[in-house]
């Protein structure tokens, strides 16, 4: 029996040259947060121009996965997206015997996660296996998309060295690395090993490497702890993240979702912004996905608009879709709400599309064969043993 089919598409052709877009369609958006694979490491995929719905198990065969980024370009054209970061999802949920059912979200149950550490390979042959069916015609389309490496553990020292290990075994792949974990609400609670933190020196080093090869670095880094019911909290955990930033001047950082997740309450988060934006615009790009945008955003609009105004170079969107399209278009052109409001042409297309493609480098990583980051850097080192 074939998978289910939940929403009919245009035909192939249309997808690898474009939908064409009406006069009165909204404007373009660059989606600065996109997830081609959710937390089974599955995605939707395109079948006959169709998207079939993603199932837990089900895999597609080698010479076939481009199909998942066929679904990811139908979803983008569907929704007048014109660009996207697209990234595997660096963690898997566990089924532990204690749970009666499947989770396919790291909310579903209490279960741990673990590091995904074959999420980059999933993309990187995706992208090979389209680029294999398509031939050619497929180059436009890939330049439409900015992939990331985010398989790794962000506590572990080593880390920097399997990003430069992926950049060498898929070289011109990757523009970007994450989305990087940090603080992330239940997620953090629910990851197994040591907690990730901002000044990290893992990080160290992979902020260090990213610099270096003018690679942005994708970071989701909580803004403060978890809260319970309406009480809000200091900003507990900024410090971390002003110490990188403060550490890596020419490192571009896209924090993602403005520091915000669930249940994550705190006072004047515009006036936060605009003190760290002060000091730091001219290499840390806020993306204002996910629940920021309901909680935060659409609740105090004006507010919102005129910190954008203030830095208009410093601003992106996102989906933060997780390998699932039937809501994408929904979803992303819930922000006409803010382009409008910003009621200035110029700022509201660098907000939508321009301050995007001006952070992501024009081609993927190559890095020679025998490259090997320094063994010494951010690394603490302890008095000789005895012989």
């Amino acid at each position: 029996m074939k998978p289910s089919i939940i929403v009919f598409a245009a035909c192939l052709g249309s997808l690898l040259s474009g939908a064409a877009v009406a006069d009165d369609s909204p404007p373009p958006i660059a989606d600065a947060h996109l997830h081609m694979l959710d937390f089974l490491q599955n995605g939707d995929y395109l079948e006959e121009g169709a998207l079939v719905e993603k199932k837990p198990g089900h895999a597609l065969p080698a010479g076939e996965r481009g199909k998942y980024v066929e679904a990811v370009l139908w979803a983008m054209d569907e929704a007048n997206v014109s660009h996207a970061l697209l990234s595997g999802m660096p963690f898997v949920k566990r089924w532990s015997e204690n749970d009666t059912f499947r989770s396919g979200y790291y909310l579903d149950s209490a279960s741990r996660v673990v590091v995904a550490r074959d999420t980059d390979y999933h993309l990187a042959l995706a992208l090979s296996d389209y680029r294999t069916e398509h031939g050619r015609r497929a180059n436009q389309q890939l330049d439409r998309l900015f992939p990331c490496v985010s398989g790794f553990d962000g506590t572990d020292i080593g880390a920097v060295d399997m990003i430069a290990k992926r950049m060498q075994e898929f070289p011109g792949t990757f523009r970007c690395i994450g989305e990087v974990m940090s603080h992330h609400d239940d997620l953090t609670n629910l990851t197994s090993g040591s907690r990730p933190r901002g000044n990290h020196p893992a990080f160290y080093r992979i902020f260090d490497f990213a610099g270096q090869h003018g690679i942005p670095v994708s970071i989701h880094h909580n803004i403060t702890a978890i809260s319970r019911g309406d009480e809000t909290k200091p900003t507990l955990y900024l410090q971390e993240l002003l110490d990188a930033f403060n550490a890596f001047p020419y490192t571009r950082f896209v924090w993602c979702h403005a520091g915000i997740s669930r249940r994550i309450n705190v006072e004047n988060l515009p006036a936060t912004l605009d003190g760290i934006l002060a000091d730091h615009a001219h290499h840390v790009t806020i993306d204002l996905s996910w629940v920021v945008y309901p909680d935060y955003i659409l609740k105090d609009l004006e507010r919102w608009v005129a910190l954008i105004k203030k830095y208009p170079d410093s601003f992106v969107l996102g989906s933060d879709a997780v390998g699932s399209y039937a809501r994408y278009k929904e979803e992303i052109r819930n922000y006409d709400t803010l382009l409008t409001a910003i009621d200035d042409p110029v700022v509201a297309q660098k907000l939508a599309q321009d301050n995007f493609l001006a952070v992501m480098p024009t081609e993927g990583i190559t890095l020679p064969k025998d490259y090997l980051y320094p063994a010494d850097r951010y690394v603490r080192r302890g008095p000789p043993l005895a012989e």
